[in-house]
């Protein structure tokens, strides 16, 4: 089954939704990170907070401290974050908190003078800059202090977790308790896949809503050209020989271009298509004559027979009627290659040399009646812009013309020159010429200048040529002849250089 290509407004609406997509993935993967950067700043604050809370209390004289210790672990199991996993060694023996959460092996009851064995870790503030004693803003508080609190990876009751630790000589005691705050890695992992889904709801609802309010817009934004669609449809229908879209004042700016060129393009085709027509009516109107000639005469054979003298004369008139007819062809075709709309490779040819060749081979072909001469100004190449070819058969077209409209016993003369605007053909004859109020109707097709003494011709000779001069961007005229009668017809070429 063939697959139908996706419309338009699937494309304009997925050109949108792509790229929206990949901002919402980019924008929902940094904002994940930046969560899970927070959320691990945040947790690791809790836990240097905590241990340093709850050391504190234990730093607090022996009276105070089987109050305030109970209240510090109260707060702590309370606030917006609660901790619940702590321990608080002294040597080998539990104090109070989980049996579980050990110090590390490092860890000495007794101390061996070593302060900070372990960097403190520290937070970096931006609002509120504190001098800070080992983390503490009284000095005393961190007096007894042996190693200051840290950051550890550990494990708690088989699970990954993330331990604060703080070692210190409490109030009255002459050996070192190790104070411990932990939090499990997992609830960390599980807050931040809660996050990560809300994120993740949240952009997918925006592309949905995005997508369905960007749809309703390319549909409302596409309906002018569902308009000249329906304008186009309609004309169709009625089979109308001209065609024109309307664009009123609501029609887009960008849309006026195209309709412009369409108009543009549908006068085109009418024009083209009403001198098609012309070219048939008088392409079939010229053939007729010679058929019908040709008929006749063949019927005057059937008639009378070969060997009367109707016969003879039959027999005389046939073939010029089927040169005629091949003439005919052999021009249209010429016409037809001529107005062929495909592009031609151009390239630099030596004029001299293609004129002098259309000239010989012309003169070898001529009645002995007519004299053709060839004149070239100065030495060497006359280089020109075109095709070979097409010049070749542009200047035979044009001497065939003067050939064949030249008097008995007259002359035609090829002139080539190098002048300033390009490199100029002149071909000169002193026929009956053309009258200049007649030399623009010339150029239409079938065109012939009545009157009497005019040879037979299809009246395509001089339309081929300027259909073949155009089409290497040469340039043709009409001017009375040299010697005062007859026609010149100058072809100015493009320059090589």
């Amino acid at each position: 089954m063939r697959r139908l290509p996706p419309s338009l407004r699937f494309r304009l609406t997925a050109a949108v939704l792509l790229p929206l997509t990949a901002l919402v993935l980019f924008f929902g993967i940094i904002t994940t990170l930046v969560a899970r950067n927070n959320e691990a700043d945040t947790v690791d604050r809790v836990l240097i907070g905590s241990v340093r809370t709850l050391s504190l209390a234990y730093n607090s004289p022996a009276s105070d401290r089987e109050r305030l210790v109970p209240l510090a672990v109260h707060l702590l199991k309370r606030r917006a974050r609660p901790v619940v996993h702590y321990s608080v060694w002294r040597g080998d023996r539990l104090i109070a908190g989980d049996a579980a959460l050990r110090p590390p092996a490092d860890y000495s009851p007794v101390g061996d003078g070593t302060i900070d064995r372990h960097p403190p870790t520290t937070f970096t503030n931006a609002y509120r800059r504190n001098e800070l004693v080992r983390g503490y803003l009284d000095p005393a508080d961190a007096r007894e202090v042996t190693q200051a609190a840290y950051l550890r990876d550990g494990t708690l009751h088989g699970k990954p977790a993330r331990i604060a630790m703080e070692i210190r000589r409490a109030h009255g005691d002459d050996r070192l308790i190790a104070i411990q705050i932990a939090d499990y890695v997992d609830d960390r992992l599980a807050h931040e896949r809660a996050f990560l889904r809300q994120v993740l709801m949240i952009g997918l609802t925006a592309l949905v809503v995005t997508g369905l309010l960007f749809w309703l817009a390319v549909r409302w934004g596409l309906r002018p050209l569902a308009t000249l669609t329906g304008q186009v449809e309609a004309a169709r229908r009625a089979a109308s020989p001209s065609v024109r879209l309307d664009a009123d004042e609501a029609t887009p700016t960008e849309i006026r271009p195209f309709v412009a060129a369409f108009n543009g393009l549908m006068a085109r085709l009418e024009r083209a298509s009403e001198s098609l027509r012309q070219f048939t009516s008088n392409a079939s109107h010229q053939m007729r004559t010679p058929l019908a000639v040709a008929r006749v005469q063949l019927d005057v054979l059937e008639r009378y027979g070969p060997q009367s003298r109707q016969g003879q004369a039959a027999l005389t008139d046939i073939p010029h009627a089927l040169d005629t007819l091949e003439q005919l062809l052999r021009q249209l075709i010429a016409l037809a290659r001529s107005e062929d709309q495909g592009t031609i490779s151009v390239q630099p040819f030596d004029l001299a040399d293609i004129a002098a060749g259309v000239t010989g081979e012309r003169a070898a072909q001529a009645s002995a009646d007519r004299a053709i001469s060839y004149e070239k100004e100065g030495e060497g190449p006359v280089m020109a812009i075109g095709q070979p070819t097409l010049a070749a058969e542009l200047i035979g077209n044009l001497l065939d013309n003067a050939i064949r409209y030249s008097r008995p016993g007259g002359m035609v003369s090829v002139r080539l020159t190098n002048g300033a605007g390009g490199p100029l053909v002149e071909i000169d004859d002193d026929g009956p010429g053309i009258p200049e109020q007649e030399r623009e109707k010339v150029w239409d097709r079938f065109y012939r200048i009545q009157g009497r003494g005019q040879p037979p011709g299809t009246g395509l000779g001089l339309p081929i040529a300027r259909a073949l001069a155009q089409r290497m961007g040469a340039e043709i005229e009409l001017a009375d002849g040299r010697t005062g009668r007859g026609l010149c017809v100058t072809v100015r070429f493009l320059r090589a250089d």
